[in-house]
């Protein structure tokens, strides 16, 4: 069974991510606690055109048509609970599905983006275990850099 699946975009000036980016993703790509399913450069051009292109030496070996993944949840993008295990009411999921973010309306024109499809490995376990006792999350969330700031958990800025 497959793990908790992020969309996660990342963003950058010009047409193309910067190596740093993607050779720290051919890292994470090598290593057992998250997997790529997909990752798809995507550009946004001055009249927000968007153009795709599969990134197959990012994701996993065992996918076989790299970008069939991202370009059809793209296609959904107005759908909401794509990315959820389950309904988002109820037992038996651990994530919540979000709505799919409009890349022409995400990724600022004249810029591109890298967009990664991510199974969280980790996570099978403690699905698994909600799944099992019927229980529901009642909050999931990300911690952004001031709200870890704000608790001490990182420096702050310098500036």
């Amino acid at each position: 069974m497959i793990g908790p699946v992020q969309l996660l975009v990342i963003g950058f000036r010009g047409s193309e991510p910067p190596d740093q980016i993607t050779q720290d993703l051919r890292r994470l790509r090598s290593g057992p606690v998250v997997r790529i399913i997909d990752a798809l450069l995507v550009r946004v051009d001055r009249s927000r055109a968007v153009e795709q292109t599969p990134m197959p030496d990012l994701i996993d070996d065992s996918v076989e048509h790299p970008g069939r993944y991202l370009e059809a949840l793209f296609r959904r993008a107005s759908a909401a609970n794509t990315l959820g295990e389950s309904r988002s009411e109820g037992v038996g999921y651990l994530f919540r599905g979000d709505e799919i973010p409009q890349l022409e309306q995400t990724i600022p024109p004249g810029s591109g983006g890298l967009a990664l499809l991510l199974e969280h490995r980790w996570a099978i376990p403690l699905r698994d275990s909600v799944v099992q006792a019927t229980v529901r999350p009642l909050a999931d969330a990300w911690i952004g850099r001031e709200g870890l700031q704000e608790l001490g958990l990182i420096p702050p800025d310098n500036g």
